[in-house]
């Protein structure tokens, strides 16, 4: 009789354990394929920011130059502040969508966006900038990858000797799944930057180079994570409304977060990125530009590495105040 208890209790614990796995592993599996749709949002975000804007790097070189549309504006202001509402449309193809490591799948994707950018130049030397922008993203055919975003910063910049300018700021980001209707990354981001830039050609070529640091705060928090970047390039002012930039970013990404497979290391990529725009202003209110970049991925974990190329244009108006 005991053996038969003892058959039936280990009969029974089987049973729980089984009824657990086919319960538990189409949990793990979901929550595995949504943390890599996530993941696959923020890098393509990321990546839309490599060529955000022209010579976003370069400081500020006169009073003319007070906000990220650098030198293609050529208005003469007297007042020490700046308000720069604007719209934009960007269509461009990618290579791999969901930036997978194997059977990368090209897409097409637009992106709108309408917001503003404004700052005050406390003296010669130092200013301060803030900006706001709501942004939506969508996909041809991945359209699970669709993103509803809400951007916001607040920095200031302090011009030093030498051509090196000194930021430090905060960035907050809210991305929103419009096919599942709620809020998927959530993101605050720290930062201090340095940047040194020389003029050649009465300042119609400049070369930059400099080093960013970043802490971001996440949810959910297994995308907390500090970052290094280096970055280095020139831009060149073919004429007065038409400028090419190219950039080289080399960018460290440290994750908090620490599996039972990876106790020590965890989450580390290395994220190298080469990106070229070209900007055209044929009016003072108008840019278009169009943009190509090149970018890979080699993590500490293989299954994680990808290599992606986007091309296309961009189409932004704005008035500056």
């Amino acid at each position: 009789m005991k053996t038969l208890f003892f058959i039936r209790q280990n009969l029974t614990f089987a049973a729980a354990f089984l009824l657990a796995v086919v319960i538990t592993l189409p949990l793990y599996a979901q929550q595995k394929k949504d943390d890599e749709e996530t993941n696959a949002r923020i890098k393509n975000r990321e990546l839309q920011k490599a060529t955000a804007s022209p010579r976003a790097e370069l400081p500020k070189w006169s009073e003319d130059d007070e906000d990220d549309f650098g030198k293609l504006l050529t208005l003469k202001k007297s007042k020490p502040w700046w308000v720069t509402p604007f719209a934009s449309a960007r269509g461009f193809w990618t290579s791999n969508a969901l930036l997978g490591a194997r059977a990368e799948k090209g897409d097409s994707v637009f992106v709108e966006t309408q917001g503003f950018n404004a700052g005050y130049r406390i003296n010669k030397e130092w200013s301060v900038q803030a900006g706001y922008n709501y942004s939506m993203t969508r996909y041809s055919e991945n359209m699970v990858l669709d993103t509803d975003a809400n951007s916001c910063d607040l920095s200031t910049s302090y011009q030093l000797p030498w051509n090196w300018q000194v930021s430090a700021g905060d960035r907050a980001l809210w991305i929103k799944s419009p096919d599942q209707g709620v809020e998927v990354y959530r993101e605050h981001n720290p930062f201090v930057s340095v940047v040194q830039s020389w003029g050649f050609l009465e300042n119609r070529l400049n070369a930059f180079y400099g080093y960013e640091y970043d802490h971001k705060f996440t949810n959910p928090v297994g995308f907390e994570r500090d970052e290094h970047t280096l970055f280095a390039g020139a831009s060149y002012s073919w004429m007065n409304n038409l400028v090419s930039q190219l950039v080289l970013r080399q960018n460290w990404q440290l994750y908090d977060f620490r599996s039972s497979a990876a106790p020590v290391n965890g989450r580390q990529e290395w994220v190298t990125t080469l990106a070229l725009q070209t900007v055209w202003q044929p009016l003072s209110w108008l840019q278009v530009s169009a943009f190509g970049l090149t970018s890979y991925d080699n993590s500490v974990n293989s299954t994680r590495d990808y290599k992606v190329a986007n091309a296309g244009g961009e189409i932004k108006v704005f008035w500056k105040f």
